[in-house]
């Protein structure tokens, strides 16, 4: 039997949480705020105290009860993201790429040291203490 200050919302909650549904105050709950929630075949019902709730938006029932449903459905997985497979290729590129940068540092560092960079000192550059 609907209450005298019974009306339909959406309630924000801290935490930036959110329900939406037939929105009252019973007497007999000390100053919570009762939201009956619609769902497939009725209400859930949900308390909750004013210090938790950042805002209430008083909505028709239509508005309220599209609010209510949910933005999302539970999906069941139960395969890898990544099949084995695709994971071992892409550690075999990975490693193959690996080695030809090593065997390309190892030709550059050999090439290095087999140059001679510096000139001969000569001379007249030695300089005494």
């Amino acid at each position: 039997m609907p209450e005298e200050n019974e009306m339909w919302g959406t309630v924000e909650l801290m935490g930036h949480a959110q329900t939406s549904g037939r929105l009252s105050r019973p007497a007999d709950f000390g100053g919570l705020l009762r939201v009956d929630v619609p769902i497939e075949d009725g209400f859930r019902t949900e308390f909750y105290g004013m210090a938790a709730i950042y805002s209430v938006k008083i909505t028709s029932e239509e508005i309220a009860r599209a609010y209510a449903r949910p933005t999302r459905g539970v999906i069941a997985y139960d395969t890898p993201i990544v099949t084995r497979e695709q994971h071992q290729s892409v550690v075999d590129r990975l490693e193959q790429r690996e080695n030809t940068l090593r065997s390309h540092i190892a030709e550059l560092e050999r090439r290095l040291t087999s140059v001679n960079a510096l000139p001969e000192p000569r001379d007249d550059d030695e300089v005494e203490f």
